[in-house]
């Protein structure tokens, strides 16, 4: 008898799994009412942090520009245990988000209505499938190529125009190329291993969204095609190939999503670019490039109207905002949508504070195609512009060195400026994402008169680096003599005077225990009116191999070091990269830092060191000499402090910080900017 029930179970799962499998699915956003008991963590170590919570130190460290509480219940993950009754229903899980508390799955009716009555299930929502219209191609023209000058560091070939377009060039000059920024790319694919321009690159992470595995190129089912564009815009961030292709932050370090399924519908499926975007920034992502727009669904769904471009109602512009709202730069393109019915922007373009990118042509007017603002609720779009029509980029194929000359859309447009806001935060992380974006829309062609057509204009790269004040290269120029000695140039540009007897270099024999000091002397000028240009040292031949950093300060009393974290992090004179030491060093000299970021708001840090154990008094002042706040009264033995000043309650204005100690006194200016 209990052979005969069995059997007949047996029969009515497979009848229920067979009729299952007839019905049409479809895919579902499944939203939870809690993340049942999960708790943050309470530790005050970010490395603890990381390791509770899956989240990166890098990110934690992102994060704490924008955030006092790094760390909030929006990051804790979808509850296990709610997942485990969903595949216990044989429901398999497509994504899950923590932002939004959600999964995605494949259902039927039935799954669906019965989902809705689980307790612990807010509510189900069909996952927006878009249509990925292809460019129109009324505007081919020829790339205009400009001949190489004497004064530029690199050949850029087929490249010159776009990267003069956005005055690049000039950044490249002076060393700075995205070293130290992570910048993640969204997009269909990227053959980038068997590419020239690209192969040289530094990927510290790939993902497939689609086939769920580590291999962003083509693989399996994918169409021919599937991998092409994303290939073309990666090479438009970091390409770099002399003579032929240089792209602005061809030294920045990538991650890669594979997000767009392209095989014979061209689809993009919101859930996909939500979980990479979120993904990327839990592994510490400083900027997002993403040449995709969403507006128009699929037939039989229900399609997002233009009063939906708000800000604040498709999924992938609300996830952009949370990453912009996390620190990350992300930096999207507008569509290709003008002279279709649609005409305005696409999603997430519509997001608050990221940045949007239109497109021009090559006379550098705005492209006939590419889609224009307002926001539905009245917000100025797009933020910038750059080429976008008859933009040199690779190609993926067999050979290793294929291009083309016609790759266009602000598609195109977009990853330039992605290069360019990484080649930004290279001198100047402690930049905030609303500021990387005001640094490019207040130094634009067109920042007088913004519109909805170009926005604030044509990127200025080097006013935009320059926008924050003082900047050294981040690519050190290392020569070895013929008596073994190390020849390093540095530039050191300001739009302040330079002060020419502060620039120093300190270098190591020891891997930074100790630091023997060499001051600089200029020996290339780039603008005789503020110091600013090419300083040099050389540092003397040795047994060991010498790390070293260099410090300036300008008019404003701004000290800055090159790599940034120094002297934490230092270069090596065999090559020109950065290494962080094993151990914190033991300071030499009484040291107070200029605050970072600067100007503030609501917090900032304060840097100071002790070469001997001594009694220590931290003040903050205003501007008529009333003390503000004590941060640190009493003895403290060697080392290197950071102490976090916020500015809560306070107005904004200038304020200023004092370290005393019984024999050293300096005193140092801040800005508090709401």
């Amino acid at each position: 008898m209990m052979k005969k029930i069995t059997s007949i179970v047996l029969l009515c799962v497979l009848f229920t799994l067979f009729a299952t499998a007839q019905e049409k699915t479809q895919k579902y956003w499944i939203y939870f009412t809690s993340k049942e008991n999960l708790v943050l963590p309470k530790s005050s170590s970010l490395k603890e942090i990381s390791q509770l919570t899956g989240i990166s130190e890098r990110a934690l460290q992102r994060r704490a520009k924008v955030l006092q509480q790094t760390v909030t219940q929006e990051d804790l993950p979808v509850s296990p245990a709610f997942l485990a009754i969903l595949m216990e229903r044989g429901i398999t899980i497509q994504n899950t988000s923590r932002w939004f508390n959600a999964a995605t799955a494949y259902l039927t009716t039935i799954q669906r209505e019965q989902l809705q009555t689980l307790s612990f299930i807010r509510s189900i929502e069909p996952v927006a499938t878009f249509i990925q219209k292809e460019l129109p191609t009324t505007e081919a023209a020829q790339p205009i190529l400009l001949k190489q000058t004497a004064s530029q560091k690199y050949n850029y070939g087929s490249s010159a125009m776009q990267m003069t377009r956005i005055n690049a060039i000039a950044v490249h000059n002076i060393g700075i190329s995205g070293r130290g920024v992570l910048v993640g790319m969204l997009d269909g694919g990227f053959r980038w291993k068997n590419h020239e321009a690209m192969s040289r690159l530094k990927v510290i992470s790939e993902y497939d969204f689609i086939q769920k595995d580590n291999n962003t190129a083509n693989e399996g089912n994918d169409a021919v095609d599937q991998d092409s564009h994303g290939t073309s815009t990666m090479s438009l961030v970091g390409g770099f190939k002399d003579s032929v292709l240089v792209s602005p932050a061809f030294n920045a370090d990538f991650i890669l999503g594979k997000t767009e399924y392209i095989p014979s519908e061209t689809n993009v499926e919101e859930d996909n670019w939500t979980a990479a975007i979120e993904w990327m920034e839990l592994q510490g992502v400083d900027v997002v490039s993403s040449s995709l727009g969403y507006s128009l669904f699929d037939t039989g769904q229900k399609s997002y109207v233009y009063a939906d471009m708000n800000g604040k109602t498709a999924t992938t512009t609300k996830a952009a905002v949370i990453a912009m709202r996390k620190g990350v730069v992300v930096v999207n393109a507008m569509g290709n949508e003008a002279q279709s019915g649609w005409h305005f922007l696409t999603a997430p373009a519509d997001a608050d504070s990221i940045v949007s990118v239109g497109a021009v042509n090559s006379s550098g007017t705005v492209a006939s195609f590419s889609s224009v603002g307002p926001t539905s609720d009245g917000r100025m779009k797009p933020d910038v512009s750059a080429q976008g029509v008859s933009v040199y980029a690779a190609v993926p194929s067999v050979s290793k060195s294929n291009y083309t000359s016609g790759f266009g859309g602000t598609s195109a447009a977009t990853p330039s400026i992605a290069g360019v806001a990484a080649m930004i935060l290279s001198v100047h992380p402690e930049l905030t994402p609303v500021q990387v974006r005001d640094a490019l829309r207040t130094t634009a062609s067109n920042a007088i008169s913004p519109n909805n057509s170009i926005g604030w204009g044509i990127v200025d790269a080097y006013a935009a680096v320059l926008k924050n004040g003082m900047v050294i290269s981040t690519d050190p120029e290392i020569t070895l003599t013929n008596d073994s000695n190390y020849s390093i140039g540095m530039f050191v540009i300001s739009s302040s005077v330079v002060k020419k007897d502060s620039i120093r270099l300190f270098y190591s024999n020891d891997s930074g225990s100790t630091f023997s000091s060499l001051k600089m002397t200029l020996s290339e000028i780039v603008d005789s009116s503020t110091n600013s240009g090419k300083f040099t040292a050389v540092i003397p031949k040795s047994s060991a191999t010498p790390r070293f950093y260099t410090r300036a300060v300008d008019a404003t009393n701004i000290s800055r070091t090159s790599p940034y974290k120094a002297p934490t992090e230092l270069y090596d004179v065999k090559t020109g990269t950065t290494s962080v030491r094993s151990e914190t060093p033991v300071p030499t000299i009484f040291t107070l830092e200029q605050n970072f970021p600067n100007p503030f708001n609501p917090k900032t840090m304060i840097n100071y060191h002790l070469p001997r154990a001594s009694v220590v008094s931290l003040k903050v002042y205003d501007l008529l000499g009333k003390e503000i706040a004590t941060l640190v009264s009493g003895a403290q033995p060697i080392g290197n402090y950071t102490v976090t000043f916020s500015g809560t309650g306070l107005a904004s204005g200038i304020y200023f910080y004092q370290l005393q100690t019984d024999n050293f006194i300096e005193t140092k200016k801040m800005v508090l900017l709401k």
